[in-house]
């Protein structure tokens, strides 16, 4: 019996004092009562442009480039699909490197170039492998190296196993924005 008062006085204890502090004005639903009002914030002026960062760079251009499409050495196999697949993959890593900015970016497009230069081993003739690492080298500031792969995308245009993919990539290559920077030059390597 004497345990039954002590539970009847703890339960009358706990429901007195929820009864209080419910009543207390700092235990109320959280949504009751009116919404505080949010000041907003001010604008603030933008400072005005100094005068280095308004002057837009020029883009310095390299024109030498290591490289020897005609040498005496037999061709290789060609492993048409597998050079096909890394363009793609090198392609996408491209894209990618639009969206980057400084270091990131660099070293997505020496990653890309590499990736091509691998798909240019398994087909030294593929055409799309050929203007991927055009414009790769253009979008590093590359320009004598993309001009020879240019050139090199011509030339394969009078292969008759290669010429209408060939075709095609020239084609899409006068309309590349990678190549503004030397527009002239790039078509007249194209043949164009």
């Amino acid at each position: 019996m004497h345990i039954i008062r002590r539970l009847a006085a703890i339960t009358l204890l706990v429901l007195v004092t929820g009864a209080f502090v419910a009543t207390e004005p700092g235990c109320a639903h959280p949504y009751s009562g009116k919404p505080e009002r949010i000041k907003k914030p001010r604008k603030k002026k933008r400072p005005p442009p100094s005068e280095d960062a308004a002057a837009p760079t020029e883009i310095v251009w390299d024109d030498e480039c290591r490289t020897n499409f005609n040498d005496d050495k037999k061709p290789l196999r060609r492993h048409e699909k597998d050079a096909e697949a890394m363009a793609k993959q090198a392609d996408g890593m491209l894209l990618q490197a639009e969206t980057m900015d400084g270091p990131a970016r660099i070293n997505t497009v020496i990653e890309a170039i590499t990736k091509l230069k691998n798909a240019l081993k398994k087909d030294q003739f593929n055409p799309e492998a050929t203007l991927k690492l055009a414009i790769a080298y253009a979008v590093v500031h590359k320009k004598g190296c993309a001009l020879r792969l240019l050139e090199r995308l011509n030339e394969l245009q009078k292969m008759e196993e290669v010429s209408r993919k060939a075709q095609l990539a020239i084609r899409r290559a006068t309309k590349e924005p990678a190549f503004d920077g030397f527009r002239k030059d790039a078509d007249a390597a194209m043949g164009e």
